[in-house]
């Protein structure tokens, strides 16, 4: 039975996301709305601060988008006004950004979308790899070791490469065109060096800090066309590269979760505090 005539979701959404444009959304989670849409399950889009694609992403059934009425702008007014919305649209699952590289962040949706929800707990809340930015094999490391996660002990991620190899392919263009001109490519370099040197210190089984479960959707063909389709809608083509380029980039992708083929993947926020021993601790 859909959602959507369940009593105890009074608006009838099934996941609810959260990100600073409509656009990045749908990007992002393309695989799961289209899952979702095709199950029959409904989806809305909250941007923070851009709904221009709104109208595509409707056409295409993948989700409502409902404009952000004023927006707080300091960090309690915006948990309490996510946490207001959660409460109100009552999702199963509540998706917000991961934070990666380039990523735009109009707030720091991982502590805030955790604090919401600890003030509103009792349902999934999920952080989405950003596309295209995901895409660039050191974003995810580069975040995930940032935020100090810890991971389960069947998640093996490797450190990023060197950060000169790194920069030379930044600096060349030879990773998604999400940068800016060449001077903010040298600048977004030069910025990484301590980020790199903590990252290849990062043990994701042993670490601290907030933990986190891969979750993963699969990806298929017809995801790959659908996905250009929207882009092209949207305006959104360039990130994305070719359908070749961007292929090969989605199966080396796939190989940090140790698939042979195209995932979407999301990481899903675990709770519990941490204990002193990370090594007895369960995860």
């Amino acid at each position: 039975m859909p959602r959507s005539s369940q009593g105890s979701n009074r608006v009838g959404f099934d996941s609810v996301v959260f990100a600073d444009s409509a656009s990045l959304a749908a990007l992002s989670c393309f695989a799961r709305l289209t899952a979702a849409r095709d199950a029959g399950r409904r989806t809305l889009i909250i941007p923070l601060v851009d709904r221009d694609a709104a109208e595509a992403i409707t056409a295409r059934g993948l989700a409502e988008v409902r404009a952000l009425p004023d927006a707080a702008t300091e960090a309690a007014p915006q948990r309490e006004w996510i946490a207001a919305q959660i409460r109100r649209h009552a999702p199963r699952h509540v998706l917000a950004p991961l934070g990666l590289m380039g990523a735009p962040r109009a707030i720091d949706y991982f502590t805030t979308l955790r604090a919401a929800m600890n003030v509103d707990p009792g349902r999934d809340l999920l952080f989405f790899e950003e596309r295209p930015y995901v895409l660039v094999p050191e974003a995810l490391s580069l975040r995930l070791s940032a935020l100090g996660v810890r991971l389960p002990p069947a998640t093996q991620l490797q450190s990023p490469r060197g950060r000169l190899s790194f920069s030379i392919r930044l600096v060349l263009g030879l990773t998604p065109p999400i940068f800016g001109a060449l001077s903010e490519r040298l600048r977004l370099s030069r910025s990484l060096k301590t980020a790199f040197r903590e990252a290849s210190d990062w043990d994701p089984q042993r670490a601290l800090g907030p933990k986190l479960q891969p979750v993963t959707e699969p990806w298929t063909d017809s995801d790959t066309a659908g996905i250009f389709d929207l882009a092209g809608a949207i305006g959104e083509t360039s990130g994305l590269g070719n359908i070749k380029t961007f292929t090969n980039r989605m199966t080396r992708h796939a190989a940090t979760a140790r698939s042979r083929t195209p995932i979407e993947r999301y990481w899903l926020s675990l709770p519990g505090a941490q204990e002193p021993d990370p090594v007895t601790d369960t995860y």
